[in-house]
């Protein structure tokens, strides 16, 4: 699972949590925190009104209704943060992912502060606005951008400061992007913008540092405002990263100016005004004793169970729902936690009491139908009467809810779990399930594979690119030591990839050339 920490240093050790949320939904989160209501809103409308600089700075059009919103949840400390993590992380101030139960983001209400001098170390909030701002991307230009605009871009864009009389401080200093550019040495733009997969050799850090001093650099003035504008029109319009390269003219002396402006001793910044910027609608309420109670469930089951540790999960589960069960939160929550753990009765149960609260009930179909096909799965049925009817189960269910991603992809998986390829109608739904959460990798990952069974090689590497090309290429000595963590704290829903994104790509690449790809670790 691919997860965004913001990590720091520091003995970390679990805390309780408090019993009593607030919850705050607006246009595109929905938030909870454990403070005050009144603190919750605030910061709610600091994310919206980010949001609207960010639409209006890149003139993406606003969704009336946004159909999957951002979770938010806001803790204490960065001491709780850390402890929602299923396993051990050294020390993370924040961290944002997407799941299949949809994004969301963990951050403390405490920026992480020096203690000797008072100031501010890390500020969670402009960590959680550079990630705001890759979701955003992903959401509004799904175009395969190389890593050092994607990464130099949310640097630039996550350090926007919005003041009370809504002016819009942009370009301000990175310091550790700064530092970074001093201590390492500089690779040349034409190999930074241009890396080829699986031949590219160069930090990783390089796509955030020098892509936030190019970016940067290009926003300073009108001119480079053009050529930016100038290089993604010409990516949209499918050429290659070297291709569109063109629209900075001669690309090493390109290269000169811009590290001849990293070195500058000040960078300029403007502050725009927004006269009429606005959070738009937000609610906040005080959650009932049973929505409290589940608010730290569902934030650990996004943040990932580990399978080592899921029975005793379900058993939390099971102890702190008792008193709600007829709840329909709280059962589709139990259902959910018992499939985790792989206890299909329970889960059945549960499903079956959601079931006959409401005979309609979308995650009551959903919960019975996925575990009577892990049940027809382990069983190799053939029996085409009950395939039938359990997938009936989640077309009523896509027909209530038809912007649940996890319903479409079961419907999917429904077909391609038995060796099938799935019909018209499951590779429509998959689709749909990705364009809700294009930043699922899973999901990205399942639809290329989709594309590759029917020969659509095109589609596919298009639809792998965002992802692939978004990663800097991973040596050996990286990859051991992530399948050893991966090994060591695998997490329910965790898939066996036998190849990573790149490797896929640069394999891709090769078929639909006629070419035979390289083998691993050329």
């Amino acid at each position: 699972m691919f997860r965004i920490l913001l990590v720091v240093f520091g003995l970390i050790l679990p805390v309780a949590a408090q019993a009593q949320w607030s919850r705050a939904e607006s246009t595109n989160f929905i938030a909870y925190s454990n403070g005050t209501p009144e603190d919750l809103k605030e910061r709610v409308e600091a994310l919206e009104k980010f949001g609207r600089v960010l639409q209006t700075m890149t003139g993406a059009r606003r969704l009336k209704e946004v159909p999957v919103k951002i979770k938010v949840y806001f803790l204490p400390s960065q001491l709780e943060v850390a402890d929602s993590l299923p396993y051990p992380a050294g020390g993370v101030l924040g961290y944002y992912n997407t799941t299949m139960r949809g994004p969301f983001t963990v951050m403390p209400r405490q920026d992480l502060k020096d203690s000797a001098t008072g100031r501010t170390q890390f500020s969670a909030v402009t960590v959680l606005q550079h990630e705001l701002t890759h979701h955003f991307m992903f959401q509004y230009f799904p175009a395969a951008y190389p890593a050092w605009y994607v990464e130099g871009f949310a640097d630039y864009i996550g350090a926007i400061e919005i003041t009370d009389d809504n002016i819009a401080k942009v370009g301000l200093f990175l310091p550790n992007r700064a530092e970074t550019l001093r201590r390492l040495d500089w690779v040349p733009l034409k190999e930074l913008m241009n890396p080829i997969p699986g031949k590219s050799k160069f930090p990783g850090i390089a796509f955030y540092s020098q892509g936030w001093i190019t970016v940067h650099y290009l926003y300073s003035t009108d001119a480079g405002r053009t050529k930016l504008k100038d290089y993604l029109r010409r990516i949209n319009a499918g050429q290659s990263f070297g291709d569109a390269l063109a629209a900075f003219g001669d690309i090493d002396a390109f290269d000169r100016e811009v590290r001849a402006y990293s070195k500058l001793n000040r960078i300029p910044a403007e502050g725009v005004h927004y006269p009429q910027l606005t959070a738009g609608p937000i609610t906040v309420e005080k959650l009932s004793p049973a929505a409290s109670a589940l608010v730290n469930i569902e934030m650990r089951m996004s943040a990932g169970v580990l399978v080592s540790g899921a029975k005793t999960f379900a058993n939390r589960v099971r102890n702190v729902t008792r008193p709600y069960l007829s709840n329909p939160d709280a059962l589709r929550v139990l259902a959910d936690a018992e499939r985790m753990a792989g206890n299909r009765a329970e889960s059945l149960a549960a499903a079956d009491r959601l079931l006959t609260l409401d005979p309609a009930s979308p995650w009551g179909n959903y919960f019975r139908s996925v575990n009577e096909i892990d049940a027809l799965i382990t069983a190799q049925s053939t029996d085409e009467t009950a395939w039938d009817a359990t997938r009936a189960r989640l077309r009523a269910a896509m027909k209530a809810l038809p912007n649940e991603p996890r319903f479409a992809r079961a419907f999917y998986e429904s077909y391609s779990r038995r060796g099938v390829l799935p019909p018209a109608s499951a590779q429509n739904a998959l689709a749909h399930a990705l364009d809700l959460i294009p930043r699922e990798n899973s999901l990205r990952l399942l639809v290329v594979k989709d594309y590759e069974a029917r020969g659509m090689i095109q589609d596919a590497i298009d639809t792998l690119a965002p992802l692939a090309y978004g990663l800097e290429d991973e040596s050996e000595k990286a990859k051991r030591q992530r399948e050893k963590f991966r090994g060591q704290y695998r997490e329910v829903d965790d898939e066996d990839d036998a190849e990573t994104p790149r490797e896929m790509l640069v394999r891709l690449l090769a078929k639909r050339d006629g070419k035979a790809a390289p083998a691993a670790g050329n």
